[in-house]
């Protein structure tokens, strides 16, 4: 009972009766009569309405069961107000701020009630869940270098990292690391330490010596990569770190809001590969406490995304054709256009944080690809030229087309920004590259005419030219590969298509592709990718994947994006599920879920059951 102010009266106690009736209330509750829970619940509270918690929680939990949330979140929040001390009243918001997705709220709420009630299993699944670090005490150490250390650099062509006798040629042989499991979207990242571990192991185990994430992963992946390089320094892998984000507000880059977000992004990304972050739990993100210092095996950064050229069409004319130098402590350009300015001075300011925080400098890239390339193609037309085309035949096309990509029509170029003096990491390049597109790869005649020493490859002709025009710099292939889908999406001359090829071939066909990165004088490739993600969609198959959400539950066979993975992820357990083309007896074993007159339906296995792990390359 509260406690009166002076001069109120003392409310009277509550009749016996409501507590009986909280007690039947709960017990129909944990039957799953939850109307009659509600109801006893209720009549107790009415029997005492000012100060009868335990009916207001008991309310607040039917609400719960009913999907009331608004109301068992007032309810909850009453009785915190009144009573601070209410554990369950504290579990009830956790769990309403979960079923919200609020998982800030979640974590907060769930910590106070565990703190008054350590044994309640269910508050600490919670936990593990929004924060596998949530009881690790403390905040991480920050170490700050007293000299500049350089982790690793760019020096001509290539990269160097430090070795027992000076600095060493490294090329980078990588894989690209997407964790997202079958059935999961991208973002609900796998928390097991042990998964990590045996991934890294079969990548390093492949040759690979450089693992490539596009975002910050749980902590459990960076403790799971130091401890492998720990043990392992003879294979160590090296880690290209990504800083995630999507396309601006209106395509300004320079959105305060937006801008500033992506520099906190980068800030976080500094901060735990050096084992010095504690991240709050973010809708869509990793999160929790960051104790594993990876910064000696980080090979570099590459920030943002593959930016569509109409935003950084739209963004350049804004600003005005003039071209304008940009000037800063670790990276420099003269006359750039306003979108290369602005990568030069993202790049900049990741840098000067890292130098400014731990006196630790690396090498520094964004993301680029063909459809943004300085080079020009004589076969690609852009939207403009296309419709110009057809006003002068005589066959115009009503409204505007879609923009797709419209490449070719605006370029980002690296080679206009260098480091400063004070940057003795160096900048590099750093492409998403692709055999089969855009089209200019298949109908470019100095590409369609080029051979590698292995034969004759467009590909190849295109990465000799790409390299030429980078000449001085290291260029990265950040993402190649093909996929082992059994839908084509994209065709390439030779054969090295964007789908509809088995296992085997895909496997030939990255090995070619890897050959040939090396011959036109890259500094390294990374192959796409570690996983098959079943949540990928492509345009062959998009409009009839309905609901869109669903995709991830399913592996589509004819889908090219959900197969490029070097482990394969497919549904069932290899042994009795049926696989197009495959032997007709297992499909025939199948329980018939519906039949009609010439039409069968199989059961589960043929596009669904338990996913099971085998390597595809």
């Amino acid at each position: 009972m509260l406690a009166a102010s002076p001069g109120e009266p003392v409310p009277p106690p509550c009749p016996p009766l409501a507590g009986e009736l909280v007690t039947r209330g709960w017990a129909a509750y944990r039957a799953d009569s939850i109307p009659a829970a509600a109801w006893l619940f209720a009549r107790s509270d009415s029997l005492c309405p000012d100060q009868n918690y335990d009916a207001k929680v008991g309310l607040g939990f039917t609400a719960l069961r009913q999907e009331r949330l608004e109301r068992a979140d007032s309810l909850f929040q009453l009785v915190v107000r009144a009573r601070p001390d209410n554990s369950d009243a504290w579990e009830g918001l956790t769990l309403v701020a979960w079923r919200r997705g609020d998982r800030a709220g979640a974590l907060e709420a769930a910590r106070q009630a565990i703190r008054l009630n350590p044994g309640n299993e269910t508050t600490r699944r919670i936990l593990r869940d929004l924060d596998p670090d949530w009881d690790r005490p403390g905040q991480p150490r920050t170490i700050r270098q007293t000299r500049l250390r350089v982790d690793a650099r760019a020096r001509g062509d290539g990269f160097e990292v430090p070795g027992p006798a000076g600095w060493r040629r490294f090329y980078v042989k990588g894989i690209n690391l997407g964790v997202a499991l079958p059935g999961r979207f991208p973002a609900e990242f796998p928390a097991d330490s042990l998964r990590y571990a045996e991934w890294l192991a079969a990548i390093a185990g492949m040759g690979a010596n450089t693992v490539r994430v596009y975002t910050i992963l749980p902590p459990v992946f960076y403790r799971a990569l130091q401890g492998w390089n720990r043990t392992h320094p003879e294979r160590a892998l090296w880690l290209i770190h990504g800083v995630w984000t999507e396309l601006p507000p209106d395509y300004d880059f320079d959105h305060p809001a937006w801008k500033a977000e992506f520099r906190a992004e980068m800030q976080r990304v500094v901060d735990l590969i050096h084992g010095a972050a504690r991240i709050a739990p973010r809708p869509g993100h990793a999160s929790g406490r960051y104790d594993a210092d990876v910064s000696r095996w980080t090979l570099g950064y590459i920030i943002g995304r593959e930016w569509e050229p109409y935003a950084v069409l739209e963004f350049d004319r804004r600003a005005g054709p003039s071209l304008a130098a940009y000037r800063g402590r670790f990276l420099e350009a003269q006359s750039a256009p306003a979108a290369d300015r602005w990568m030069a001075e993202q790049c900049d300011y990741l840098l000067g944080y890292e130098v400014d925080r731990y006196n630790t400098i690396r090498p520094i890239a964004y993301t680029n690809w063909p459809t943004l390339d300085p080079l020009r193609h004589e076969t690609e037309s852009t939207v403009a030229e296309e419709l110009a085309i057809r006003a002068r035949l005589n066959r115009p096309v009503r409204g505007r087309p879609p923009l797709e990509y419209d490449n070719d029509a605006i370029g980002l170029d690296a080679r206009l920004v260098r480091p400063t003096a004070a940057n003795p990491a160096g900048w590099f390049a750093s492409y998403h590259a692709y055999p089969y597109y855009p089209d200019f790869l298949l109908y470019e005649p100095a590409y369609d005419s080029a051979r590698s020493s292995l034969g004759r490859s467009n590909y190849f002709g295109y990465l000799r030219a790409l390299k030429a025009h980078h000449a001085g710099i290291p260029l990265l292939i950040a993402e190649y590969g093909v996929p082992s889908s059994r839908g084509m999406a994209h065709w390439q001359p030779q054969g090295w298509h964007h789908g509809g090829h088995d296992e085997t071939a895909m496997a030939r066909i990255d090995a070619r592709l890897t050959r040939d990165i090396r011959e036109s004088g890259a500094a390294g490739g990374v192959l796409f990718a570690w996983l098959d993600e079943w949540f990928k969609r492509n345009w062959v198959v998009i409009d009839y994947e309905i609901p869109p959400e669903n995709t991830r539950l399913w592996h589509n066979v004819m889908d090219a994006e959900q197969h490029y993975g070097v482990l394969g992820l497919y549904a069932g357990d290899g042994v009795t599920t049926p696989v197009l083309g495959g032997e007709p007896a297992r499909w025939r074993a199948l329980p018939v879920l519906a039949g009609a007159a010439g039409e069968r339906r199989s059961g589960p296995g043929s596009t669904g059951g338990t996913p099971g792990d085998r390597a595809s390359a």
